[in-house]
């Protein structure tokens, strides 16, 4: 009955965004989605969102067929030499913490991005190289830059607890939403929020989302940004806080903001 109920859920999820989404130049995307976890040190600490990480696996091999993308995924990161990222277009870190990269890996994944890639982060990918100082120092600028955040800490305790209530995203830059799909307010089931370290370039970025935290969670702003967008030493990169819980993935809204990021990123500069 459970496997049922779960195959009916796909089924929706596949079927509504089949009926709302208009395919364009994504059919034609070399995709690749990492959910590596990386070596674990004090500065930058693993946390293995497992089941997110699972049932996003199963849904992106789902949109992959849907989006006609050509479309790899891996838990490790063999792929990220010169030659190995050469013809990817977009690159989805998906709840990736730990130390991810060795130097070699570092170098090409930075030389990529210089030359047009575009990145998706979800959820706890801003919990790899964490390593940020007091004064906000990080290991690895690049990575910090990237991303303009790097987590501080979890959720605090709230009327609601710390983690697993619902709560309203306002879109805040309709123009991103190249579907048309979404209201310009929906509630995610079940969410999760960090405090961030802040990188000093994040104010240069383009909020696409908020999140109405205050009834929760006072001590984060009563604009909380949870989605955001900005060019970046050449490339594209787009962040969602979303992704949590394995169920954000069965949640057809959050699937479309998902699809709008990845085809953000991909489209050419102007």
């Amino acid at each position: 009955m459970v496997s049922n109920e779960k195959n009916m859920r796909s089924l929706c999820v596949i079927l509504l965004l089949t009926l709302s989404l208009v395919r364009s130049e994504s059919a034609e995307l070399r995709v690749h989605r990492i959910d590596k976890l990386g070596d674990h040190s004090k500065a930058s600490p693993r946390f293995d969102h497992t089941a997110a990480r699972a049932e996003a696996k199963k849904v992106f091999t789902e949109l992959a067929a849907q989006q006609h993308w050509n479309f790899s995924q891996a838990s490790d990161s063999r792929i990220f030499t010169a030659e190995g990222l050469k013809d990817i277009d977009v690159i989805v870190f998906d709840n990736n913490s730990g130390g991810l990269f060795s130097k070699a890996e570092k170098a090409a994944f930075e030389g990529w991005v210089r030359r047009g890639g575009g990145v998706v982060g979800i959820h706890g990918a801003t919990h790899a190289h964490k390593s940020v100082s007091k004064h906000n120092e990080a290991a690895w600028p690049f990575w910090y830059g990237l991303w303009g955040v790097l987590h501080k800490t979890g959720p605090k305790e709230g009327p609601q607890g710390r983690r697993g209530y619902a709560d309203w995203i306002v879109m805040k830059n309709d123009a991103l939403d190249t579907s048309g799909a979404l209201s310009p307010r929906w509630q995610l089931d079940k969410v999760e929020w960090y405090f961030w370290n802040y990188h000093p370039d994040y104010k240069s970025v383009k909020v696409i989302a908020t999140a109405e935290v205050n009834r929760n969670q006072p001590l984060l702003p009563v604009e909380y940004p949870v989605t955001w967008c900005h060019e970046y030493q050449g490339g594209r990169v787009w962040y969602t806080n979303m992704g949590h819980y394995a169920e954000n993935y069965r949640q057809r809204e959050f699937v479309q903001h998902l699809l709008n990021g990845i085809q953000w990123v991909a489209d050419k500069k102007d």
